[in-house]
């Protein structure tokens, strides 16, 4: 009898103990409190209001009242005029960018003094649609001062991503070994069986893609048509890759030939990405300072 306790404690005890290891190992790394997002039939998704996470690097990700990346809450800031960028993970800026290292945040750092307050609505995997349907059915973020695009080409053959894109928690619950729980969330999207199996994908026919970049241009040239038109006060800039491929060229092409957008290529080197499109912290300060210009532009002349 006394066999089979020692027996089981020592399973126990081999199974426990790199289960605990790898726990705090991912705790450490930043795993484990992950933003949480809610699904919206118009934009796909966006994240939950009033969240304040510690990330990767110790880095912080602040979501305001009204869903946005930012430090200030709407709801503090009634009588402020509101600046919002939109885009995608390069605007949000990762788990591993602090709110106040982010290209958003930089770029608006002295405009409180003249009652100016600034949102993050950049979302990972959004899309041209994304973006541009956020910007105009996310009632929670009221009247806008100034919109700010930030566009990359990926976004531009996506289309409309939903809430069941990558591997974002779409709920709060507060998972039992919550740092395994987020990894193991990542790896079951990534590697999802359905795609070894009946979602191999062996389509030969690739043609569309450019239809899906060329019926993107037009939403978004579209939009700021519209923008225009309603006098709403907007800047567009444009990011390439690291590395630029002829999609690239072709999507910023075509882009600058129907509407002004401001090419950021000539300012970002190549130590100023953290892979082939996100950008380090060196990237964030020097696309700020443009942004910051461009802003006071607008600002000194309304």
């Amino acid at each position: 009898m006394k066999k089979k306790i020692y027996f089981s404690f020592a399973i126990l005890l081999i199974l426990a103990l790199p289960t605990t290891i790898v726990e705090i190992y991912l705790r450490y790394i930043g795993l484990g409190d992950p933003i949480v997002y809610d699904s919206n039939y118009v934009y796909g998704y966006a994240p939950k209001s009033n969240q304040e996470k510690k990330r990767i690097n110790d880095s912080i990700v602040s979501i305001n009242d009204v869903g946005l990346r930012s430090l200030d809450n709407w709801s503090n800031s009634k009588n402020n005029k509101k600046i919002v960028f939109f885009g995608d993970s390069v605007t949000y800026g990762g788990s591993y960018i602090d709110d106040t290292e982010t290209f958003a945040h930089i770029a608006c750092s002295n405009f409180k003094n003249i009652n100016i307050v600034c949102g993050n609505a950049g979302v990972n995997s959004y899309g041209i649609h994304n973006i541009v349907y956020r910007s105009k059915y996310d009632k929670r973020i009221g009247e806008i001062y100034i919109k700010v695009f930030i566009i990359v080409p990926d976004d531009f053959y996506r289309g409309l991503q939903n809430s069941q894109t990558a591997h974002f928690y779409l709920n709060e619950k507060k998972f039992f070994l919550s740092g395994i729980a987020e990894a193991l969330n990542f790896l079951s999207v990534k590697y999802d069986i359905n795609k070894f199996i009946g979602k191999s994908d062996d389509t030969k026919i690739k043609t569309n893609q450019f239809d899906l970049i060329n019926e993107s241009i037009n939403l978004l040239t579209s939009e700021f048509i519209s923008l225009e038109n309603q006098n709403q006060k907007f800047l567009a800039f444009y990011i390439h890759p690291r590395k630029n491929s002829s999609i690239d060229e072709y999507i910023f092409n075509e882009l600058k030939s129907k509407h002004k957008i401001i090419d950021l290529k000539k300012i970002l080197k190549e130590n100023m990405y953290f892979d082939s499109i996100h950008l380090n912290k060196l990237g964030h300060k020097n696309v700020a300072s443009i942004i910051n210009y461009e802003l006071k532009n607008i600002i000194k002349n309304n």
